[in-house]
């Protein structure tokens, strides 16, 4: 742990690759099944096209989305055809991390920035809703969706507008996040960082501390 860290009381975790298992191969197999065109035929420049990009910030609609989609696979399948091989790569959300999240909330105020859109987040946050009776937001303090928000990571912008609304310091917050990028990104932003290699419990002991030798600092 670097020596001019103060005490963390503050966390901002990412949530998939960190909560929620993903595996995006699978919705380039489904696309591919649907289309028989490769995913990097439908997106030129992968998840760094400009119609995801838009998605995931609530500039363009589903139903928008769905549109576009259609015309790039050239096929004419339903909204629920395209929803299926889009949320192919939403896996299992593993009730041990959920029980981290309620743990780790005795003893830090934790957040949730997530680059997502919202077609997986009703799929995901439906399914969550119904196992556990409640939104997976209501186990942070304040949970920030790229859709919702109009901004995502790893823009220095998007983390200052989390800090600023959940009323939170740079000098006692760490964000974990599975993405180098988005690490790189909070690290510029002046957030200490962590980046998430292996499971999320394994940042934490037993009773929920954060363990801290992994920690980055800021330039």
């Amino acid at each position: 742990m670097p020596t001019n860290i103060t005490p963390i009381r503050h966390i901002i975790f990412d949530f998939g690759g960190v909560f929620l298992n993903i595996d995006f191969s699978l919705t380039f197999q489904a696309f591919r099944k649907l289309s028989n065109k490769p995913f990097e035929e439908i997106f030129a420049r992968g998840f760094d096209d400009p119609l995801l990009l838009d998605l995931e910030t609530g500039k363009v609609s589903p139903e928008a989305f769905r549109d576009e989609l259609r015309k790039r696979l050239e096929i004419g399948c339903s909204d629920e055809l395209l929803d299926q091989a889009w949320n192919a790569l939403l896996l299992d959300l593993p009730d041990h991390r959920v029980e981290l999240a309620r743990k780790v909330a005795r003893n830090y105020r934790i957040f949730l920035l997530s680059n997502t859109n919202i077609i997986h987040y009703q799929k995901y946050n439906g399914e969550f809703r119904q196992r556990n009776g409640s939104n997976f937001d209501d186990l942070f303090e304040q949970a920030f969706w790229s859709h919702e928000l109009g901004l995502r990571k790893p823009t220095t912008t998007c983390f200052d507008h989390v800090l600023k609304k959940s009323g939170i310091q740079l000098y006692n917050t760490v964000f974990i996040d599975d993405s180098r990028p988005n690490i790189d990104g909070a690290l510029r932003a002046g957030l200490f960082a962590i980046h998430l290699k292996g499971d999320v419990n394994d940042l934490f002991d037993s009773k929920g501390n954060l363990i801290t030798n992994q920690i980055e600092s800021p330039d």
